[in-house]
């Protein structure tokens, strides 16, 4: 029984070790695309994980327009993006979930939304520093007792 726990905690410990480092071997690709034909539609994009991106707008007239990005799971609006004519822009993504992208002017516009670089948020960081430290811990704890006999 001692065998299977020591077993246990310690795939334990390396699958979260494993899931750190994993957002790295991530290929950075362009995250959406989309086309907003009038005055609030919207293109909707969802990230697994956080991340900073790059946000692409061209638009065929130079009126002034803006760029609202709504939170789906916090509920809210978390930017506004005002523009007159073409727009780049680089925005952080602060956790996972759908992102809404609401178009605010006259006209249609193309949008690209592109990945810079990609990392946990801090609550699923959070969470796995807990059970890493716990598991570790407790797996030090049963080789200790078991090199003590």
């Amino acid at each position: 029984m001692r065998r299977f726990a020591v077993f246990l905690l310690l795939a334990l410990l390396l699958f979260t070790i494993e899931s750190l480092f994993l957002p790295r071997y991530y290929q950075e690709t362009p995250t959406a695309y989309g086309f907003f034909s009038d005055d609030g539609s919207s293109v909707s994009v969802f990230v697994p994980t956080a991340r900073r991106v790059t946000i692409s707008v061209v638009t065929e007239n130079q009126d002034r327009y803006e760029i609202e990005v709504f939170d789906g799971v916090r509920n809210r609006f978390i930017t506004n993006l005002t523009a007159m004519g073409n727009m780049y822009r680089e925005l952080e993504l602060p956790d996972s979930g759908t992102y809404y992208f609401v178009y605010r002017g006259n006209g249609t516009a193309r949008i690209a939304v592109g990945t810079l670089a990609m990392y946990q948020s801090r609550e699923v960081l959070k969470i796995e520093y807990l059970v890493g430290g716990t598991v570790a811990f407790v797996l030090a704890a049963l080789v200790w007792v078991g090199v003590r006999q």
